[in-house]
């Protein structure tokens, strides 16, 4: 996946590869005849788009080819494509995005703004369902409703069994004690496995379900630094015994709750250097543009999308130049829409774009960005 984990800000090194690139945002929804016609003729319809606009055969050729429609998906869903010099870079689906016509692009650089759009706030998350014998941690991304992996811990319930139920060889104390021992064991063991994993995929929620006793120890279990991420499910889902389809819109309520604190968090950010000399804000396309100039943004914040405004794309450092000046003349590899530039000097500068409600800027400025440090 070329999305920066914890960001919908794209991969920096694809940004820095030099030759043809050419990109495709197109409808792939499936469900009745009409879209089974529809996707039969995608491939020739990008392929004339594509070829008006001087694209390389090969390009061509990469992104018809990866054009299949999304199987067990519910419309609307759409597919985005990057290609690279004959090769595609990215094959993404994007669920719950209407794609009313094909939207492709060929240039020196990849055009990114439609799946940065779709994909604004996106985060990993582990639903994780457990037992007194262990359990399995499932982790996702909210860019897609399918499931990116599985691990599992296996313990020893027969052992369990066996500490309560033989007669003469445990007392009943004894035969408790052994199996809460045992319990505590494989939920360490789970905590462990979820620590790791939040770790490698910077998760944002932890959903737990499964045996009462055994969240319990699981919760007890992991670092005090994931405790904050943690809900819990009253519903042992392990046993089949709760109801998938109420758990499921559990799960989406829980999620939509953090991505609406992280709009929330970056509007109090903005709200509180708003009435602070904005020595820590920019606001408007042109500070912003300076701020990303020495790489002095932190989050960049679009509200409405600049399309109206072309910005100056350069081949190295400061790698944006504002339309109208001679600054940076030699380095300018061409001018193209506000918002492609503004994306591709985010991700060269490490810093993140936000696409958030208009109300979040101020002044109905459109655009506006926090910064690392205190403008002079």
């Amino acid at each position: 996946m070329a999305l920066r984990a914890d960001s919908n800000g794209i991969d920096a090194s694809l940004y820095r590869k030099t030759g043809s690139w050419s990109t495709a945002l197109v409808d792939a929804s499936l469900g009745n005849t009409a879209a089974q016609e529809a996707a039969d003729e995608l491939p020739g319809e990008v392929a004339k788009l594509l070829g008006s606009q001087q694209t390389p055969d090969g390009d061509i050729e990469a992104v018809t080819s990866a054009l299949e429609p999304a199987q067990g998906l519910r419309a609307p869903v759409a597919r985005f494509v990057a290609v690279h010099d004959g090769q595609v870079v990215l094959n993404e689906l994007i669920p719950g995005l209407k794609v009313e016509t094909p939207q492709v692009d060929t240039g020196e650089f990849p055009n990114f703004t439609a799946l940065a759009r779709a994909r604004g706030g996106a985060f990993s998350y582990l639903v994780a369902e457990v037992g007194r014998d262990g359990g399995e941690v499932h982790l996702y991304n909210t860019t897609s409703p399918d499931r990116v992996a599985s691990r599992g811990i296996v313990g020893a319930p027969e052992e369990i069994r066996h500490a309560r139920k033989v007669p003469g060889e445990y007392d009943q104390p004894k035969a408790q004690a052994a199996a809460d021992e045992m319990i505590r064991r494989n939920a360490e063991e789970v905590a462990e496995l979820i620590d790791s994993m939040a770790k490698d995929n910077y998760v944002r929620l932890i959903v737990l379900s499964g045996d009462i006793k055994a969240r319990e120890a699981v919760v007890a279990a992991l670092p005090a630094a994931l405790q904050e991420y943690v809900e819990v499910i009253d519903a042992n889902t392990r046993t089949g015994g709760a109801d998938s389809k109420q758990v499921q819109e559990h799960i989406a309520a829980l999620v939509q709750e953090v991505k609406s604190s992280a709009i929330d968090a970056l509007q109090s950010r903005v709200a509180a250097q708003s009435g602070n000399g904005r020595s820590l804000l920019a606001v408007g396309l042109d500070e912003v543009v300076t701020a990303l100039q020495s790489a002095q943004a932190e989050v960049v914040l679009v509200g409405q999308y600049q399309d109206e405004h072309t910005l100056r794309a350069l081949i190295e450092e400061p790698w944006v130049a504002h339309q109208d000046g001679d600054d940076h003349a030699e380095l300018v590899i061409g001018e193209w829409p506000a918002p492609e530039v503004l994306l591709r000097a985010t991700a060269l500068t490490d810093a993140t774009i936000r696409y958030v409600p208009d109300d979040v800027i101020p002044d109905g400025a459109g655009i506006a960005a926090l910064l690392r440090w205190a403008k002079a």
